[in-house]
């Protein structure tokens, strides 16, 4: 088994929203964290967001990601390979703190609750955490269903119905959980003729060979629903509030949870 994140990379060009911000979905940053004169921490290195911020510190875990998609280092940004677990941060060291689908791409609501906690600790009191989540719905859609509405051309793009798919199929527990390759092999059950797919939606057959990255891949993935991220992050930050992050495929699944670190913290 492999961490498919050596290889994600390669795809990233093919990958469309929700699993990308749009333009609009970087204004809606923008707008909510006002990062001009911010010290920003990025979680991954997501290339759309990699010009916010006075100074910027992407950390990613992994070095392939860091290689194949950071736009470079410059004199106020750069990306580094670390842990989210453990921060090379100090105690209220930044400003801001932005990441697109970091609490997604976690094994467990423990991890959840662990990464919260690190981001709480490198906020200055008074900043401000801007994520946008993938948040899987209350109640369970049926794989049938989503199959019905793909083959009609109601789902936006593959990434949407592969997204949907996922959040069908994790775990009914607080993790909301599903190993990656788990949602390969539901998608290769459900849709056998990929061409048949491609030939009703009008979708590229590249666009939907991008699942094949899961193959192998030990990664686990967590859809927890916004209610239960909403639950998780009070216990670390003060107000919060949840913003709609933009008008592409599955738009409503995939908010901004912006959150703010207590002014008293410590």
């Amino acid at each position: 088994m492999t961490n498919h994140w050596d290889n994600y990379h390669r795809h990233w060009k093919l990958l469309e929203a929700p699993l990308r911000p749009t333009p609009e979905t970087v204004s809606i940053f923008e707008r909510e964290l006002d990062p001009a004169e911010a010290d920003v921490l990025l979680l991954g290195v997501t290339p759309e967001l990699a010009d916010l911020g006075r100074t910027m510190l992407a950390v990613d875990g992994s070095a392939a990601m860091v290689r194949g998609i950071w736009p470079g280092d410059s004199a106020r940004r750069r990306a580094i390979v670390g842990n989210w677990l453990n921060l090379p941060l100090s105690r209220a060291s930044v400003d801001a703190v932005i990441g697109d689908g970091c609490l997604t791409v976690v094994d467990s609501a423990r991890v959840r609750h662990g990464l919260l906690g690190e981001l709480a600790r490198v906020l200055k009191p008074g900043g401000q955490a801007a994520i946008r989540v993938f948040a899987g719905p209350e109640s369970f859609e049926d794989l049938p269903g989503i199959k019905a509405q793909a083959l009609a051309g109601e789902i936006g793009n593959f990434h949407a119905l592969k997204w949907r798919m996922a959040m069908a199929c994790a775990t009914n527990d607080r993790d909301r959980a599903i190993k990656v390759q788990a949602i390969r092999d539901t998608f290769d059950k459900t849709f056998p003729d990929r061409a048949a797919l491609a030939a009703a939606t009008g979708w590229s057959m590249a666009s939907i060979n991008t699942i094949d990255v899961y193959a192998g891949s030990d990664t686990t993935y967590c859809f927890a629903t916004l209610a239960m991220l909403v639950d998780e992050a009070r216990g670390w930050f003060g107000e919060m509030r949840v913003v709609p992050s933009g008008s592409y495929p599955l738009a409503e699944r995939c908010p901004l949870l912006v959150l703010q670190s207590p002014r008293n913290q410590g």
